[in-house]
C-alpha cells in the first residue's frame, strides 16, 4: 500500500506542476482535474492509515478544489442558459461545501488545529455563493464570465497552497525557516486580489450596457 501511495503522490505531483505552468485552458483543467481526482485517492489513504488530520485537510481541499474548477468549467458551457448552470447537481455541490466547511471547522476546534478552523470558511463562501446564485436567475449576461474566472483562478488557489504547503515541504523543506505561515497566506491573498480586481473592473464595464437595457 505504501508503494502505490507514494506512486500516487508522485503522479499528484507531476500534474500539479503541470496545472502551474500551463496556462492553455483545457490543459490546465485536465491537469486540475486528474490533481483532484488523485488527491481524493491519497486523503483516503491517509484516513484508511488513521492520519486523521492530513485526510481530512486533503478530502477538504479536493472538494473546493474540485467544486471551483467544475464551476469555471460549466459556466463557459452555459453561456446563454443559466439554467443549464444553476441545476439540482449546483444546489448538492453547494451543500457539500457548506457541511464540509463547518465540519472542519468543528474538527479544527476539537483538535486545536487553527489550520482547519481558518480553512472550513473558505467552504461556506464556496458554498453560499452558489446558493445565493441558485435562489434568483442571473441578470447580468456576463455571469458566465464571473463565474468562470472566480472558479478557475479559485481552482489555482487551491492547488498553489495544496503545492507550496504540502509539496513544497516535502520536496524542498519550504517553511522550515519560520515563514511556514506564508505558504498558506500568499496564494490566497494573490487570488483573491485578482479575482476582487476582475470583478471590479468587468462589472464596470457592464454597469452602463445594463442601465441602458433597465426600462
Amino acid at each position: 500500500m505504501e508503494v502505490i501511495r507514494t506512486g500516487l503522490l508522485g503522479i499528484h505531483v507531476a500534474a500539479g506542476l503541470a496545472a502551474l505552468h500551463r496556462r492553455a485552458g483545457r490543459w490546465y483543467t485536465a491537469a486540475m482535474t486528474f490533481i483532484t481526482v488523485t488527491g481524493f485517492v491519497l486523503a483516503a489513504f491517509f484516513l484508511v492509515g488513521e492520519r486523521w488530520r492530513a485526510g481530512l485537510f486533503l478530502l477538504f481541499l479536493g472538494v473546493i478544489t474540485g467544486t471551483s474548477l467544475w464551476n469555471g468549467w460549466r459556466a463557459l458551457r452555459a453561456k446563454r442558459e443559466p439554467a443549464r448552470y444553476v441545476t439540482r447537481a449546483h444546489v448538492a455541490v453547494a451543500l457539500l461545501n457548506v457541511i464540509g466547511g463547518l465540519a472542519l471547522i468543528a474538527f479544527g476546534i476539537s483538535v486545536k488545529a487553527p489550520l482547519f478552523y481558518a480553512f472550513g470558511p473558505v467552504g461556506l463562501i464556496i458554498g453560499a455563493g452558489m446558493l445565493s446564485l441558485a435562489r434568483r436567475s442571473p441578470d447580468d449576461p456576463k455571469y458566465w464570465l464571473y463565474e468562470h474566472f472566480t472558479g478557475m483562478i479559485g481552482s489555482g488557489i487551491a492547488s498553489h497552497v495544496a503545492f507550496l504547503a504540502f509539496g513544497g515541504r516535502q520536496l524542498f523543506n519550504w517553511g522550515q525557516g519560520g515563514y511556514g505561515l506564508l505558504l498558506w497566506i500568499t496564494p490566497v491573498v494573490v487570488g483573491t486580489v485578482a479575482i476582487t480586481a476582475l470583478n471590479i473592473y468587468y462589472r464596470g464595464r457592464s454597469a452602463p450596457a445594463l442601465v441602458r437595457l433597465t426600462p
